[in-house]
């Protein structure tokens, strides 16, 4: 079997920020032995998806679920130290579309 390092992004995951619930993604970087990129790809949206301490900070309903999918991977060779690489997630907060209009006119009535 080939080890696959794999850049997963969350997605859409209400999550509740100082007892406020906010949406976040966020990429986490998860190492996979499997047959194939696909399987990999499979095995390591299961990881996430049934991540334990996920599930419990989740709070979307069921008619807004959140998304895992796959940024990028890397087909690794037997020499490359994985170790080492840490499998954290990274939270970012997720912005809705049009609140880039909201910024641009906050920053236009403060310089008016």
């Amino acid at each position: 079997m080939k080890r696959y390092r794999l850049l997963m992004n969350g997605r859409n995951y209400l999550i509740s920020i100082n007892g406020k619930p906010k949406k976040q993604g966020f990429f986490q970087n998860i190492i996979i032995e499997a047959e194939s990129p696909q399987k990999a790809c499979l095995l390591a949206k299961a990881k996430i998806t049934h991540d334990r301490e996920l599930k419990e900070v989740t709070l979307n309903p069921r008619n807004d679920p959140p998304v895992v999918e796959l940024d990028t991977f890397w087909e690794l060779d037997v020499l490359d130290d994985v170790d080492n690489l840490k499998s954290g997630r990274t939270f970012y907060p997720e912005k809705r579309w049009w609140q880039f209009w909201k910024r641009n006119e906050q920053k236009q009535t403060r310089n008016t």
